[in-house]
């Protein structure tokens, strides 16, 4: 894979991400969860791995926070909701 991505958001929990990468879908801004496998056999690894990344295309990154700023309430960075 020859993209280049940047980190939008860290989340604590995978089904974060998850969230995420659906509202951003919905606006057409593709999203990559590096760590999504590893997560999903081991949540626990989320921690060590530190978080769980979500990453966006450099020249969507302006566009997927308005998304979200403007979206429902999320955790912020790292601020896990259970």
């Amino acid at each position: 894979m020859d993209t280049q991505w940047v980190e939008l958001r860290t989340c604590s929990w995978l089904h974060e991400a998850h969230f995420i990468r659906s509202v951003l879908d919905g606006h057409g801004i593709e999203v990559f969860v590096p760590d999504e496998h590893t997560l999903g056999v081991h949540p626990g690894m989320g921690p060590a791995l530190g978080g769980v990344r979500v990453l966006v295309r450099p020249e969507d990154l302006e566009a997927a926070r308005e998304v979200l700023a403007s979206g429902p309430d999320l955790p912020a960075d790292g601020e896990g909701g259970g």
